[in-house]
């Protein structure tokens, strides 16, 4: 976690959830799913000594259907509890997994198939732009900026409130509604409109937009509008 924070350059005590989001680790329930079916994969082909394999419920005749290739049988129970213990929920996870990751030989590819599958990649924007308007960006997303609403949510300031408009000074007021940046806003407003008229995409100018980027826009278009709020941030010199 400590990796996360100078890489982000966050601001310790950011919250750890929102921190693995920003940068797509997997939650403790799929590190687990990769765990168990990694050694599933290694006893089937013969990479763990033998009694693991004779430990497990017998395969699934898989002669005539394809699917059913690499499925073990779900194991019997007479207790509740032991479908949450390691052997049935391992086998369980394992026989969950799409065909065309179940049956890959080679472990190298399972894994890689396995993360491509269940793990998005990063969004390249958030390491875009030099460190300090890259980390003042962050921040904002991780909602734990200077801005004197997430400041107040730490118990570090008395007040939320904007100094110069006296209402919360949240993400929203700062970009979209606070008098003291209305020149720095314009511009950088003007700017994105130019970018999505010349792209013909009809969306609204959001907090989303600005914090993340859109899914209908190419990578070099979003980094016009990432570019068009960087700017904003320094010429604001509210340092957030």
């Amino acid at each position: 976690m400590e990796a996360l924070h100078i890489i982000s350059g966050a601001k310790k005590r950011t919250s750890h959830d929102l921190l693995e989001k920003e940068a797509n680790w997997p939650d403790l329930s799929l590190r687990r799913t990769f765990q168990q079916t990694t050694l599933l994969h290694k006893v089937i082909h013969n990479k763990c000594p033998t009694y693991l394999y004779q430990s497990l419920p017998p395969m699934q005749d898989h002669s005539n259907r394809a699917e059913r290739k690499y499925k073990f049988n779900t194991p019997q129970f007479d207790h509740a509890y032991y479908k949450d213990s390691v052997i049935p929920s391992s086998i369980s996870k394992w026989n969950d997994l799409p065909n065309h990751i179940r049956t890959i030989k080679k472990l190298d590819t399972f894994k890689y198939m396995l993360k491509k599958e269940y793990v998005e990649t990063p969004n390249p924007l958030y390491h875009y732009g030099n460190r300090f308007n890259q980390m003042s960006h962050t921040r904002i997303r991780l909602k734990f900026s200077n801005l004197n609403f997430h400041l107040y949510n730490y118990n570090l300031i008395r007040s939320p409130n904007c100094e110069h408009c006296h209402l919360p000074e949240t993400p929203n007021h700062y970009f979209f509604i606070c008098t003291q940046y209305n020149v720095e806003r314009n511009e950088m407003l003007q700017k994105i409109k130019r970018i999505l008229h010349a792209n013909n995409v009809k969306n609204r100018i959001t907090l989303e937009l600005l914090l993340h980027g859109s899914k209908k826009l190419s990578y070099h278009q979003n980094i016009f509008i990432f570019d068009a709020v960087h700017s904003f941030i320094r010429k604001s010199g509210r340092n957030p």
